[in-house]
C-alpha cells in the first residue's frame, strides 16, 4: 500500500486522521506539497510512495478528526461514503453533520458544500454536541468488527459482566489527565491506554499503560469487588493470567485460519479481494466471515460458544486465538522475507480459471479433500499446482522474476514444491509466523463462573482443557486438521500433569472420604469409652457392647445416603471447593492429629507417623517457597503432599479401627 491507497482501501474509515494521513514522512502536508512539486494527480510522482499514483492535490487530506470519538451524533456510515468519493477534507464536516457534502473527486464531479446555517450563530461559530469521554458506540464503530474477526468478540452486557455494571472502554482504556500511568498521564494527551497483545507490534512503548485485572480488584477502583484468592496456591497467580480461568469460555468464533492461497465461494461478499480470505473457525469448519459481517451485522453475531486455546506468554498462561495462516508468496534471492502478489492479480487468475478451465489448468487440480464445500490446499500436487498457476500469471502480467520465485507459505513452512519446505523460527505462542496471537480480555464471565469455583477439578482432572488438542497444522493430505495436546504447547511435562490429574480427580475424594471414614471410627470409638466408663449414665440400650459398632456402621450409611442425593448432600456437607479451598487447613488438622496419634503409639507406628509429618511438611515448604531451580519438584511436592496426607489419615483410621476393637 501507498499513504494514498491505505485511505481508498478502507482503513481510513476508522483510522481518525491526522499523521500519516496529513504528513509525508519527512513532516510535508500531502496537498501542498504536491502543487509545490508540481507532481500529477494519479501519476507516477517520481515513484515515491508518498505520492505515487495520489491525488492529495484535489482530494486534500485527512486531518485529525476530533469528532469522531467524541461527537455522539457523528455519523460513521456518511464519512466512509465521503471517503470512498475521494472527499477526504470533506469527509469530517458531513459525517459531523454540519454540512451536506455533495459531488465526488472519483467520480469527477465538483463538490459542494451546503452548510446547515441553523446551527451556527450570528458570528459563524457552532457549538457541538462533544463529550470528555467517548461512549463505548464510538469506540466500537471501528474496534467491534475486528474484534470479532480476531478475538471473536462480543462486546455486550450479555457476554461481558464489566459491560453489564456500566463500565465504559475509557475506564480500563483511559488518556491524558484521566490516565494513572506516567507515560500517557498528560493533560489532553491523546495517547490511549493499551495493553500488551502478542499480536500487536503498534506503540510497544506504552504496553501495559491501561488499568488491568489486578488494579481494579485489589484496590476496589470504580467499585470493582475485591478478588481474593487466599485458597489457590500462590504457584496459580504467579502463573497463570486472571483471564484465563474467568473468560473459561467464547460465545462467537473468531477466524482461527486465515487462508488466502484458495479462492472463498461465499455469498454477500462486499468486495473482490476479499474473496482470497476463506476463514476457519476454532472447530476448523469453514464460515464466511466477510459475508456474516455484511448480512447480519455486529449486532446479530451468530452464537458459537468455544473453549478458548491456552498458551504461554511473558511467562503467563493466557486464553489465546493463534491464528494459522497459508497463502502464496514471491522469495526473492537478494532480500529476505516474503513478498504477496498483488491481491487484485490473484483474484483476476481465479476467474479468469473459472470463465475457462483451459487457463490456468493447474488450478483444477486443486479440490475439496475434506468435503466442507471449500477446496483447500492440502496436498503436494495442489501446492504444485498452485505455484505453478501463480508462476505463470506474473510471467504473463510481466512481472520480473528474475532471482525471483514462487513458494507457499503455511504457518512456520515455506514450501518451494509439494514436497520441499523449510521451517522458520517462530515464538512459542505463535501458530504461524504470519498470523497473529490474540488474548481474550473482553466478554469477562462472573466470578460464579470462573474456572476453579467447582474445585480443582475444573482444571486439574484427566478431562480437563489441558488433555484436549489444539491445532498445530490446518490441514493435512486429506484435509483433516493435524493437533498437539494442549499441554505440550504451553511446555508443561505431560507426565505431571497427568499425576496432579489424578491427584485431584481420584486421589483427594479418597482423603475426603477417609475424613468421614476416620469421623464415623472415632464417634464410634468415643462411644466405647463411655460405655466403659461406669460413671457414665447411659439408657440400658446403649450401653450394649455392640452400640458403638452399631452407631459407627449408621454414621456410614448416613453419609453415603447424603451422597447419593445431590440436593440434600448440597444442603448438608460443605461442597468440594470448600474442602480444594480449605485444603491447607484440613491438611494442618490431619498433621496435628497424626502428631498426637503418634506420641501415643508404639515406637514402630511413632516412626511411621513422625516420616508421614515430616514428608508432608517438607512438601509443604517447597510448595510455598516456589524455588525456580527446582520447578519440577515444586511440582511434584503437591502430589507427594496429598500423599502423605492420605497415608497419615490411612495410619490413623487403622490405630482408631484397631483401638476400638482391641485388636
Amino acid at each position: 500500500m501507498t499513504s494514498f491507497s491505505f485511505i481508498t482501501a478502507g482503513c481510513g474509515v476508522c483510522h481518525p486522521g491526522g499523521g500519516s494521513a496529513e504528513f509525508d514522512r519527512n513532516g510535508n502536508r500531502y496537498d501542498e506539497f504536491m502543487r509545490e512539486k508540481g507532481y500529477t494527480a494519479g501519476g507516477d510522482n517520481d515513484f515515491d510512495g508518498d505520492y505515487y499514483q495520489a491525488h492529495w492535490n484535489n482530494t486534500g487530506v485527512l486531518e485529525a478528526d476530533c469528532m469522531i470519538c467524541h461527537q455522539p451524533e457523528y455519523n460513521f456510515s456518511e464519512r466512509q461514503q465521503q471517503l470512498s468519493n475521494l472527499n477526504f477534507k470533506w469527509a469530517p464536516t458531513a459525517a459531523a453533520g454540519w454540512a451536506a457534502v455533495t459531488g465526488s473527486i472519483q467520480g469527477n464531479i465538483a463538490v459542494e458544500v451546503n452548510y446547515n446555517f441553523s446551527l451556527f450563530d450570528a458570528n459563524g461559530k457552532i457549538s457541538p454536541h462533544i463529550v470528555r469521554e467517548p461512549r463505548n458506540e464510538a469506540c466500537l464503530n471501528c474496534h467491534a468488527q475486528p474484534g470479532w474477526k480476531k478475538r471473536g468478540a462480543n462486546f455486550s452486557e450479555r457476554s461481558d459482566v464489566h459491560l453489564r455494571a456500566g463500565l465504559k472502554c475509557v475506564d480500563c482504556h483511559p488518556a491524558g489527565s484521566k490516565a494513572l500511568d506516567s507515560r500517557i498521564n498528560e493533560q489532553e494527551m491523546h495517547q490511549i491506554a493499551k495493553g500488551d497483545d502478542p499480536g500487536g507490534l503498534v506503540r510497544n512503548d506504552l504496553d501495559n499503560s491501561m488499568l488491568d485485572c489486578d488494579y481494579c480488584h485489589s484496590n476496589g477502583h470504580l467499585g470493582a469487588p475485591v478478588a481474593k484468592h487466599t485458597w489457590l496456591p500462590p504457584l496459580h497467580l504467579d502463573n497463570i493470567a486472571c483471564q484465563t480461568c474467568h473468560i473459561p469460555q467464547r460465545t462467537i468464533k473468531p477466524a482461527q485460519f486465515q487462508a488466502g492461497d484458495a479462492f472463498n465461494p461465499g455469498t454477500k461478499i462486499p468486495s473482490p479481494g476479499k474473496h482470497l480470505w476463506t476463514f476457519y473457525g476454532p472447530d476448523m469448519r469453514y464460515y464466511n466471515h466477510y459475508g456474516n459481517m455484511g448480512m447480519m451485522g455486529f449486532d446479530d453475531k451468530p452464537t458459537d460458544p468455544f473453549t478458548p486455546v491456552l498458551a504461554r506468554y511473558k511467562g503467563k498462561i493466557y486464553p489465546v486465538n493463534r491464528v494459522h495462516s497459508a497463502w502464496p508468496a514471491i522469495e526473492s534471492d537478494r532480500e529476505s522475507g516474503l513478498m504477496q502478489p498483488k491481491m487484485g492479480d490473484i483474484y483476476k487468475m481465479w476467474m479468469t480459471h473459472f470463465d475457462d478451465p483451459d487457463k490456468y489448468p493447474d488450478l483444477s487440480k486443486i479440490q475439496d479433500d475434506n468435503d466442507d464445500g471449500v477446496i483447500e490446499v492440502n496436498r503436494a500436487e495442489e501446492i504444485d499446482a498452485l505455484i505453478a498457476a501463480i508462476t505463470s500469471m506474473l510471467t504473463e502480467t510481466n512481472y520480473p522474476m528474475d532471482g525471483k520465485q514462487v513458494v507457499w507459505a503455511m504457518d512456520d513452512r515455506i514450501y518451494t514444491s509439494g514436497s520441499e519446505f523449510r521451517t522458520i523460527p517462530k515464538e512459542t505462542w505463535e501458530a504461524s509466523v504470519y498470523g497473529n496471537v490474540h488474548t481474550y480480555n473482553h466478554d469477562v464471565y462472573p466470578a460464579h463462573t470462573a474456572l476453579g469455583i467447582n474445585g480443582c477439578t475444573d482444571c486439574h482432572s484427566p478431562n480437563s482443557r489441558f488433555f484436549t488438542s489444539v491445532i498445530r497444522y490446518p490441514f493435512d493430505k486429506n484435509g483433516n486438521s493435524i493437533t498437539m495436546p494442549q499441554h505440550k504447547l504451553l511446555g508443561i511435562n505431560g507426565g505431571l500433569l497427568m499425576l496432579g490429574a489424578i491427584r485431584e480427580a481420584y486421589l483427594k475424594p479418597v482423603l475426603y472420604f477417609l475424613m468421614v471414614v476416620v469421623c464415623g471410627v472415632l464417634i464410634g470409638w468415643a462411644f466405647k469409652k463411655l460405655v466403659e466408663n461406669r460413671h457414665a449414665i447411659l439408657p440400658p440400650l446403649f450401653s450394649r457392647e455392640w452400640m458403638p459398632l452399631v452407631i459407627t456402621i449408621a454414621s456410614f450409611i448416613g453419609f453415603l445416603t447424603l451422597l447419593a442425593q445431590p440436593q440434600l448432600r448440597q444442603y448438608a456437607l460443605p461442597s468440594r471447593f470448600w474442602f480444594d479451598s480449605n485444603h491447607f487447613l484440613v491438611s494442618v488438622v490431619i498433621i496435628i492429629g497424626a502428631f498426637i496419634f503418634a506420641v501415643q503409639q508404639d515406637r514402630k507406628m511413632f516412626q511411621v507417623l513422625c516420616a508421614l509429618v515430616v514428608i508432608t511438611a517438607v512438601a509443604g515448604a517447597i510448595m510455598l517457597l516456589k524455588l525456580p531451580f527446582i520447578g519440577f519438584l515444586t511440582r511434584l511436592s503437591y502430589s507427594i503432599f496429598d500423599v502423605a496426607i492420605v497415608l497419615s489419615l490411612t495410619t490413623i483410621f487403622i490405630i482408631s479401627f484397631t483401638k476400638m476393637w482391641e485388636i
